[in-house]
């Protein structure tokens, strides 16, 4: 008699736990005080206003009440769902920030009285900000300090060595062979810190002053000549 292999019951993986499900205080009761479920309403309503003193009066609890409860020491766990409920509100205001950002506000048109459409607005200044923090890398305020700096000379190069590359590779059509190698190869943007930047100027200034003693050298020599050339003129007349 043959029998079926037993198996074990599959373990369910436990549901993710929700941060503002918390252990509530045990207090006193009075009907006008911090039960169970107005703690519980406490956090949710914190979590839908981001706003303590707005979810206190949606409870009916003082301000320093809640703060009292949140100082006690067996209050570990209700401070963590307070912390939550408030990261939930930012992120519900953050993600309200970027819909207006994105979608813009719609502001009614009127016109004699009556509504006959609507027009919609874009926060540029709100647009950037976000940007500028969620994207530091490419937004970052770190950039208004970024200067770039070009040869003159840099278009006509570059069109030197395109021109180059073309010929190049109708020569290598013409006579059946592969295309050469690229000339001009895409590097990517590279951002200039602040104490290199420093240090490109100082070497440039000193380079400006070597080259300006050299040029003071050059017309001493060049008068030192003149003067030696106006001696042998002079000794010979």
């Amino acid at each position: 008699m043959s029998h079926a292999p037993h198996r074990s019951p599959r373990r369910r993986k436990a549901a993710p736990r929700n941060p503002l499900d918390f252990d509530t205080v045990e207090l006193r009761h009075r009907h006008d005080g911090w039960t169970p479920q107005r703690q519980v309403d406490f956090i949710r309503a914190l979590a839908e206003c981001g706003c303590v003193d707005s979810a206190c009066k949606r409870v009916g609890i003082s301000t320093s009440a809640a703060y009292a409860l949140r100082a006690r020491t067996d209050a570990q766990s209700f401070r963590f769902a307070w912390d939550a409920a408030l990261d939930q509100a930012i992120q519900r205001l953050s993600d309200a920030a970027f819909s207006r950002a994105i979608h813009g506000v719609a502001t009614p048109i009127f016109y004699k009285g009556e509504q006959i459409g609507e027009r919609r607005r874009y926060d540029e200044k709100l647009t950037m900000f976000l940007l500028r923090y969620r994207d530091p890398v490419r937004y970052g305020a770190w950039m208004d300090t970024v200067r770039a700096e070009r040869s003159p000379d840099a278009a006509t190069l570059c069109l030197n060595r395109m021109i180059d590359q073309v010929e190049a590779d109708a020569y290598a059509r013409e006579a059946g062979d592969p295309l050469p190698k690229p000339f001009v190869r895409y590097q990517p943007p590279r951002f200039v810190s602040e104490a290199e930047q420093d240090a490109i100027e100082e070497r440039a200034a000193a380079a400006r002053e070597e080259a300006a003693h050299r040029a003071e050298l050059r017309a001493s020599d060049e008068a030192w000549e003149r003067d030696l050339a106006a001696m042998g003129d002079a000794g010979s007349a």
